[in-house]
Parts: C-alpha cells; structure tokens; sequence
C-alpha cells in the first residue's frame, strides 16, 4: 500500500464523499475547508489527501481533523491529483462522490442542490454551473458558457455531445457505485480528467445539469503560487505527450462503449475538436513562441506521429485539425526552427493526403485561402520555400503597413486639420462618436431641434466606422472647419488635439447625473486610466451638458473643466420619456410582440458591466430565476435588459420561461418606459429613470468588491432612491410588500434631473449652437 490513513472518519451514512487532493495550499486551504464544512447537506464525509506537500497544508489538515469527525486525513509520495483522487474512492463510503481541488470553494447549498437534483431525477451524474474568481471579480468560464453547458435538464453525451467542454471531475457529483470501478491514469498528468468524465458519462444511466452555481474555481494571481492547471503549459513536448496518452485511453473506451459506428465517429470527431482546441493547440503554441528549437522539434515529432495514425474519415469530421496542421503554423513560421519547418511539412503531406474534397474546398475558401495554396504549393514543391518567401514578404508588408499607418494618421491629424483651420470656419457642425453607429443617444433630439431651429446648419456624422485614409482626412477636414464638434464619450480623435479658438467643443456626456466616479475623478481605482490619458482624452472640450446644478462641480472634475462651462440643459435624450404619444407607442408595441406582458407589472433588472472590455462580456447572474418565478409570477413579468458590453446571453431555466424575457438588444429608453420596478445596481440609467417617478431596488450584492473597481461621488447607501437588497430573497420581499418610498424618488428626481423636462434638447441647440 502507497499511501497512510492518518486519521479516519467516524461519520456514518454519509450522502455524499468529497475527495480532495491537496498540495502545497497552506494560503487556500483552510478557506476551502470551511466552504465544504458549511455546506447544507449532512452528513457529508471529506477525504483530504495529501499529495506530499511541503509546506503547512498536512498541518493544517490534523488541526481541522480533530475539530471534525467527518474528516479522513490519507498521506502519499508526490504521485499528482489523480492518484491521489483513485485512493479517496478507494476510500469513499457515501453514496455519492464529489471531486473539489484545494484552493476552490462550493457555494453553501452546491452539495445540497446535486444531491437533491440525483434523488429526483435518478441520477449518477449531476453537474451545473461553474464559475471562475480571484482577488476582484468573478466570471463565468467562456467555454462552458459558449458551448451551453450550463443548459439544464436531463441529458446524454450521445445526445448532448457540449458535455465534452465539461471534463473536469470538479463540477459534478457522481453515484459512488458507477465510479468504483473507474479511474484516473496513473501516467498522465495533464488532461487525466477526461478518460475518467468519459467512461463516468458513457456508464451512466442518466445525467442531469442543474440551474445553479454548484463550483467557483480559483484563478492564482501569485507568479509563485499558479495552480496545476496554470503551469503545465509551460513544457510543450510533456505536454504534448500527456494529451496523446490521454487521446489513447480516451479512444479505447469509445470503441468498446459505443457500439454504433456513426454515433462513435460523431461523438470522437465532437471531442477530438475540442481538445485540439483546448489542449492540443495551446500546447503547440507554448513550443511555438517560446522558440527553443530542441522542444519544437519533439512536439512536432509527436504530433506527426499523431496524425499519421489517423482513420480518414475522423480526420475530416474534425474541422479545427486541417486549420491547425496548416494556415495558424503558416501565420506563426517565421517562429519555427528549420527542423520544425520540415517537420511541419511533413505534416502539411499527411493532411493533403488524407483531406478529402469537402474538407480541401472549406480550407480553400476560408479566410486564410492565400496560407492554404502555400501550403499546398509546398507539398507540390516538396519544399519549404513557399512558406519562407510568404514569410519574409509578410513581415515586410507588416512593416510597411505599420510605416504607412502612423504617416497616414500623422498626415491627418497634422497636415490636414491644420490645412483646413486655415480656412474660413463653416455652418457645420460635427455629430462625433466612436460609441454610436449611427443616430442614437442624444443625437436624434438634437439633429431635430437643429433641422427647426438653426437650419442654416449642415449636420455631418463621424460615428463608429474603421477610417481608411480617405476617411481620416475627412474626419480631421471637419475638424478643422467645423463650428461646433459635438461629442457623447471619449473621443480618440481629438486626443491632444488643440482646435481653433472659434470651433466649440460640445461634451453631453452618454452617462447620466453624478453616480460612479469617471474622467478624472475616478483615477487611481483599479478600472481607471492614468491622469495623463485622462488630460489627452478631455483637453479640447468647451463647454460640457449635465443634468442638474447639483453635479456640476463633479464633471468639472471629472473633465477639468472651468464649472462656468458646465451647463445644466439636460440631457437630450431623456425628452422621450416626457413624450405621452412616444410612451403610448413603446407600450402598444412591447405588447403586440411579448405577450407575456399583458395584464403583468414588468420589473426590470438591468445591471451595469463587471470588469475589463474582455471580461464584461459575460454577466455572472447573481439572481434566482426560478424561485423568482415561483413568487412573483403571478402578478409580475421579470424583463433583463444587461449592459451593451454584455455579449452573452443569460441562459434562462425552464422553470422561469414564463416569467423572464431577455430584452437586453431593445432601446433602453422604451424598456424604461414600460417598466413598474426597476432593479438596478450601480448604473446612470437610474437617474433617467427617476424622470418617471416609480420604484427602484438596488441590488448592491457585490458592493465591497465594485467598490474597488469604482468610486461613487455620494455615500452610497445614503444616496441611492431606493431599498439596497443583497440577496433573491430580499428582493422577493420588497416587491411582495411593495412599500416603496416614492416621495424619496421624487426628490432625488428633482435634486438630479432639475432640467430634463422634454425641453433639454431645445435648450440644447437655444443655448449652445449660435
């Protein structure tokens, strides 16, 4: 025997084992330990065993032992997670198994959710949602949310083949006696997981996701301290050889379980797409960048060993191998040693070899078709010299592109506006936003007072759009002639630009009222840019439009701007809530097209974004849709409207389909309007909303960590025209007791939107455009 109980549970009739396999996470571990030992699921037995640390973690491990007695303590040799997991099954007496690593956490009802869910539905596989955190945020994982992992319900890796983007052990709950008999490989220690998820998936006699977070995994910020998964990348050759292995017994057990050969192709092809895409590749790119000849040479060794061994008809069911073997190296050659180069074209011989005509013409006309005939000239070749030339002209066409890009830019900015400044000022004014795509925000109310007020004016447009050169030069000729430049965000066009005195600079900023800080207030926060962009990105404004006297002073700051040019018109934009034939409108045609709507109040929730461009993608709902659905659909309908960063949709539980509609490409505007409660967080949309006098909730459940990222002007519990709520629960309640303060919302209503009357506009244009 390798391994040493140490200490042993007393804990009988244990629902469910949790086996830990743990190394060197003395700084997570105890955090970990108190997230299973609170879980609301008893009795539950916790097999921790140590894979050979060498700091405090076994320490830490007797002291939490002789406190509880459902604790087994197991000692090992350094052997890796799936050794150490195969000796707490070995051990496992609940009825069923769960897998949490050392430094993750469980929500406090994970175990209690799957177990219930198993019972239920008869289940020996239950998994559900996961999410990722570290320090300051926390995101769903991209994969699992793309591929509709996260969809709940009964399923079958046959039927569902997405399971395959779920192969970690951790996320799950299994019957212990399917997994007995199973385990992980003794000789591979990076994608060991998936031979195990995949015979467990293939045996079982049903699988069931539920609609909750069950798992958060930790993403380590410490250089020194990065998980497993974090590092292996690091070594491409090991590796490599790793997911082959892994690859071998994989295979094995889609021939011997799956006896219907077309449900075995699909299922194999599904799967080895995903771990080209996720294992595979990143794999070969670590070997490519890093650029050391000796670790290429083995990886593209193993690989062409890989491919050669290959049935054709599963090489073409697998879309992303013809794209890896050939055009993503093409793009990166000028990173391959000579003896990966002729490795690699040995490669490119395998693939033109076993490509049949459906997979050649989709490579051919892909968006990489010019790689694809190099590629294909070099196999006629029998040489790498196609691929080298493409090489040597790409780099010095990216340089020249590079070359040409800054003159381009510099002739504009400088030759051109200043060419045009010398010229008499023109009636023109300039609608400029890379934020709009198009008449949108304030700009509609504007453009109409214009066209009535001031005719004698040409509009132009610079919005949204990719500027070729002749398209810079017209953006910086307006510049130079315009009379007023009207803005409704950053503006990287006018950055450091110092127009002529005659030309005004008009910020209406998209944003409403004075709520999170921004500009300059907000630098030194963690989502704040640098005082110096700051000073490049705000220099040229003239005059600025708010709301209200009462924020001034704060876009003064924000802005540096003198507070006698900060002018409380209001915002255009918000005329339309003062419109009664508009609201009529909005209400008649939401209706007409959700009928769900009808003879419901609609509450709405429309949060602000978490996080940087790349992460704010994805909004992690923190909200419980279906026992919302359970209390309030009687009476109410729950509308989302996320924010315009949010790319991903929210996947809606079947239990709150008739409860929920996601809205969240509608106008934000009409979705106000047909609103009766409004649950917001952190958002300047509140401040528009205020102009219809209704009630608000402000759902605040990550205030401490938002409060890193971003600062408010006021207290916040003190500010806001509203009850906070922190939880599902606390929202239910407030909309069942439905004793809002309204007189709060009229006065933070004619404390912030003083001038937004359905006149802003026209005051606008009255005030500003001479």
């Amino acid at each position: 025997m390798n391994f040493e109980v140490v200490i042993q549970s007393t804990v009988e009739n244990a629902k469910v084992s949790i086996i830990t396999p743990v190394y060197n996470v003395e700084a997570y571990l105890e955090e970990t330990l108190e997230s299973l030992l609170t879980q609301t699921l008893t009795p539950i037995e916790l097999i921790l065993v140590d894979d050979g640390s060498t700091d405090r973690s076994a320490d830490i491990i007797i002291e939490y032992a002789k406190k509880y007695s459902n604790i087994t303590f197991v000692k090992q040799k350094n052997a890796g997670p799936g050794q150490a997991r195969n000796r707490g099954i070995e051990l496992a007496t609940g009825e069923f198994i769960s897998f949490v690593d050392s430094d993750d956490l469980l929500p406090k009802n994970a175990l209690e959710k799957m177990y219930t869910a198993a019972i239920r539905e008869n289940a020996e596989v239950v998994t559900g949602a996961s999410l990722s955190f570290n320090s300051t945020r926390t995101w769903y994982i991209a994969s699992h949310y793309d591929n509709g992992v996260y969809t709940p319900g009964e399923k079958s890796l046959v039927r569902n083949p997405e399971l395959l983007y779920s192969l970690g052990p951790c996320n799950k709950m299994f019957k212990t006696d399917l997994v007995k008999s199973i385990s992980f490989p003794a000789d591979v220690h990076v994608t060991e997981d998936h031979p195990f998820i995949i015979e467990a998936y293939l045996r079982a006699n049903k699988i069931y996701t539920v609609d909750k977070v069950i798992y958060k995994y930790r993403s380590r910020e410490e250089d020194d301290n990065l998980s497993l998964s974090q590092i292996v990348r690091v070594n491409s050759p090991r590796v490599m050889k790793n997911i082959l292995t892994s690859l071998s017994y994989s295979d094995a057990l889609w021939k011997s379980l799956i006896k219907n050969e077309v449900e075995r192709i699909e299922l194999m092809s599904a799967y080895y797409h995903r771990i080209i895409i996720a294992d595979m590749w990143p794999a070969l790119m670590s070997g490519i960048r890093n650029k050391d000849s000796a670790a290429q040479k083995e990886t593209f060794e193993l690989m062409l060993d890989w491919i050669k061994s290959l049935d054709r008809s599963l090489f073409n069911k697998v879309p992303s191998l013809p794209r890896i073997l050939t055009f993503e190296v093409a793009m990166r050659y000028e990173m391959l040693s000579n003896e990966a180069k002729q490795l690699h074209l040995q490669w490119l011989k395998v693939w033109e070899k076993l490509s049949d005509p459906g997979t050649m013409h989709s490579l051919k006309n892909s968006n990489k078709s010019k790689e694809v005939f190099l590629c294909l000239k070099a196999v006629q070749k029998n040489s790498i010299s196609p691929l080298e030339n493409y090489t040597r002209k790409f780099r010095l066409r990216r340089k020249i592109q590079r070359v040409t890009s800054r003159f381009q830019s510099s002739f504009a900015r400088h030759i051109v506006f200043r060419l045009a400044s010398m010229l008499p000022v023109k009636n023109t004014i300039v609608f400029a936003s890379n934020k709009s795509k198009g008449l949108d925000d304030s700009y509609p109310f504007v453009y109409e007072q214009i066209k009535q007020l001031r005719p004698s004016y040409k509009v132009v447009d610079d919005f949204f759009k990719k500027r070729d050169f002749k398209g810079l030069c017209r953006t910086y000729y307006q510049f130079g002639r315009a009379k007023y430049v009207i803005l409704n965000d950053y503006h990287r066009q006018l950055y450091k630009m110092k127009l002529r005195k005659e030309t005004e600079v008009i910020q209406m900023w998209h944003a409403c009222g004075a709520f999170k800080k921004f500009g300059h207030s907000a630098v030194g926060y963690a989502d704040s840019n640098t005082t110096e962009f700051e000073n490049r990105a705000h220099q040229s404004y003239t005059k600025v439009v708010v709301s209200s006297k009462e924020v001034v002073p704060f876009y003064a700051e924000a802005f540096k701007v003198d507070p006698k040019n900060v002018l409380p018109l209001g915002l255009p934009r918000t005329d339309v809530f003062y419109d009664k034939e508009v609201r009529e409108f909005v209400t008649d045609k939401f209706l007409g097209s959700y009928p769900l709507l009808k003879n419901k109040k609609v509450i709405t929730y429309a949060p602000t974004f978490r996080g940087n461009p790349k992460e704010r993608k994805a909004f992690n709902l923190q909200l419980d849709l279906s026992k919302m659905a359970q209390e309030l659909s009687k009476d109410y309908v729950l509308v989302l409207k996320l924010h315009p960063a949010v790319k991903k949709n929210v996947i809606i539980p079947d239990k709150a389909r008739n409860f929920v509609i996601d809205l969240s490409d509608q106008d934000i505007n009409e979705v106000l309007m047909m609103t009766d409660i409004l649950i917001s967080d952190y958002s300047s949309l509140v401040f528009e909303y205020a102009t219809l006098e209704r009630p608000l909730i402000f759902y605040a459940y990550d205030y401490e960590n938002y409060m890193k990222e971003r600062a408010f002007f006021y207290d916040y519990e003190d500010f806001v025209p509203g009850p906070i709520a922190k939880t599902t629960g606390e929202i239910i309640e407030l909309v069942q007791k439905n004793e809002f303060d309204l007189e709060k919302v009229k006065e933070f209503n004619r404390r912030f939107n003083e001038y937004q009357d359905g006149q802003s506009s026209k005051r606008f244009v009255e005030t500003l455009i001479k």
